[in-house]
């Protein structure tokens, strides 16, 4: 990594980051449901892992964290990126640029006007979304900022963080997530292929509908699996959001099928395909062996985790209820997001409380990662202590200020 580390520069008082909470109001809890419905096993037998993407963090939230080899790139308040050594918790701006004093929107670690808070890491390249005309562009970088390139085009885009990403080999996933949803008129939404290679662009899915979108995109082996959600209003106005199900799109053979036509909100594979996770809303965790093709519940749902995301880092599974908190938060308190640390057959390992938590990552097999409410708040926990930690560390001892405001025209 080239690049200094930049002394911290003060900001105006009135400073303040923005951070964009898209809500979906979620009405009617799915507690009372039957067993789950079956599992189509021809769509999903078969996978490996070894070729797997980086989908350990919670995919369809923002992406401002994203792991490297030795260390982790993180989005700051600032829309800076930096690169930051978890040992010495420093970081350092992504510039590669010599002469760069780092405090300009000029500055290559400056990532304005592009899609917000979305960095990727993958096979040995950066990955962010520039937008032009309108349009979400992809974007590769070498792990220190320099040999840019714009790969190809993506979908149309505002200055939101509805676009999101999921890599599978040689190819990249674009989806939106959520910008259509609620409301009534019809759009079709897509699954955009784009090759890293040549940048080549291709549609491999797409759904036409009102209030309707891409959820959950994750590679496994050569399987690109995502869901669809919808969302009905009843008569007081209020939407309800239904998945439709788990599809699956094979890159070898190039069709779509559908897994299950369940409620699920989230899904994860381990023990190198041969194990199934899925959420189902209102019911729970359900584990699905993909050989003998048995599938049994073993975490039920509850009053504070109804829905939640999935995870595994290959020894635990992780379930996060933060969605679910920020969508009935008038019923459920943020006092009550928490990570919940199970082993592979269901039993609670950890519940972590988050209290403070504005985004939950997950994270990677080192650590467990949150986003608390206040500038440049990123939280970690240290996984060698993962059945009984409970406590946050903060990654930085105070906001990242790198921009020199006075000479900024705004």
């Amino acid at each position: 990594m080239r690049g200094n580390i930049i002394k911290k520069v003060m900001v105006p008082a009135g400073f303040l980051a923005v951070v964009i909470i898209a809500v979906v109001v979620y009405v009617g809890l799915h507690r009372n449901k039957e067993a789950s419905a079956p599992l189509d096993y021809s769509g999903i037998k078969g996978i490996n892992l070894e070729n797997v993407s980086p989908d350990y963090w919670n995919t369809d939230s923002v992406h401002r964290v994203a792991a490297a080899e030795d260390g982790y790139y993180y989005i700051t308040d600032e829309d800076m990126l930096v690169y930051v050594d978890m040992d010495s918790k420093e970081e350092v701006p992504v510039c590669a640029r010599p002469d760069c004093a780092h405090n300009s929107t000029d500055c290559d670690a400056c990532l304005r006007g592009c899609v917000i808070y979305s960095i990727y890491y993958y096979n040995g390249r950066l990955y962010y979304m520039p937008i032009e005309n309108g349009m979400a562009k992809l974007c590769s970088a070498a792990p220190d900022g320099g040999s840019r390139e714009i790969i190809g085009e993506l979908l149309p885009c505002d200055d939101s963080s509805s676009i999101h990403l999921g890599f599978l080999g040689d190819y990249v996933y674009a989806y939106d997530k959520g910008t259509h949803l609620g409301s009534d008129v019809e759009y079709t939404e897509q699954i955009i292929e784009l090759s890293l290679k040549n940048g080549s662009r291709n549609v491999v899915y797409e759904v036409t509908g009102k209030s309707i979108s891409v959820a959950n995109v994750k590679g496994f082996g050569d399987k690109v699996m995502f869901t669809v959600i919808e969302s009905n209003k009843d008569d007081k106005g209020s939407i309800r959001v239904k998945s439709r199900g788990i599809f699956a799109y094979s890159q070898s053979g190039e069709n779509v099928s559908q897994i299950t036509t369940e409620d699920v909100n989230d899904y994860y594979f381990d023990d190198n395909g041969e194990t199934f996770y899925y959420y189902v809303n209102g019911q729970g965790l359900y584990k699905s062996d993909i050989n003998s093709e048995q599938t049994e519940l073993i975490f039920k749902a509850d009053k504070y985790c109804d829905f939640c995301n999935v995870s595994s880092d290959g020894r635990y599974i992780y379930l996060n209820n933060g969605m679910y908190c920020n969508y009935f938060h008038s019923i459920i308190d943020n006092e009550e997001k928490k990570y919940v640390v199970l082993d592979k057959e269901g039993n609670v390992v950890n519940e972590i409380p988050c209290p403070e938590a504005l985004d939950m990552f997950f994270g990677d097999e080192r650590y467990l990662f949150c986003l608390n409410m206040g500038e440049d708040r990123l939280m970690y926990i240290d996984k060698q202590n993962i059945e009984s930690e409970t406590e946050w560390k903060e990654v930085f001892d105070g906001p990242i200020y790198l921009l020199d405001w006075k000479n900024i025209n705004k």
